[in-house]
């Protein structure tokens, strides 16, 4: 027992004399402030896609909005939940919201939604009519198309901040 006391003590006496002796050199002086952020704002990526809603709605009036095939239309789903970006895969959602990928970025403006450059963060695939807003990705902004008869696409986005 004695000598597990000693040998406590000897680590912390060596502990204590290598922190106070520790003086930061130049080098680590200058590594320090080269991690600081850089103040300079990142260029936005190029859009894969660009495009503007037609129309916005609640999700009681979006099957009537989506069939007119004006475009996509942004389904105001709540102050807690993202903003749904929705298009019929024959009215054009299959051309574009199914060929994204991770890291894709996305130009939205228009009606219902924040106009800016959103990044895609997640892809999820969900079977069609059992699908509920308690199953769209945590995000910014989800897009949804169907990609066959039976599944559908959820594509979760992030504002691309500067």
């Amino acid at each position: 027992m004695r000598r597990m006391i000693v040998l406590v003590v000897g680590v912390v006496a060596l502990a204590v004399i290598v922190v106070a002796g520790y003086r930061p050199t130049g080098n680590v002086a200058e590594a320090a402030k080269a991690s600081v952020v850089d103040p300079q704002p990142r260029p936005a990526p190029e859009p894969r896609f660009s495009r503007t809603t037609y129309g916005v709605t609640n999700l009681d009036g979006s099957d009537a909005m989506l069939d007119e095939c004006k475009g996509p239309v942004a389904v105001f789903l709540g102050e807690a939940r993202p903003t749904l970006v929705a298009e019929h895969d024959y009215c054009g959602g299959m051309f574009w919201m199914a060929r994204l990928k991770e890291g894709d970025a996305v130009k939205l403006d228009g009606k219902g939604v924040d106009d800016g450059i959103f990044v895609v963060t997640s892809l999820k695939y969900e079977t069609r009519n059992q699908v509920t807003v308690g199953d769209l990705p945590e995000a910014d902004v989800v897009l949804q198309t169907c990609v066959t008869k039976t599944r559908l696409v959820l594509v979760g986005m992030e504002r691309y901040e500067a």
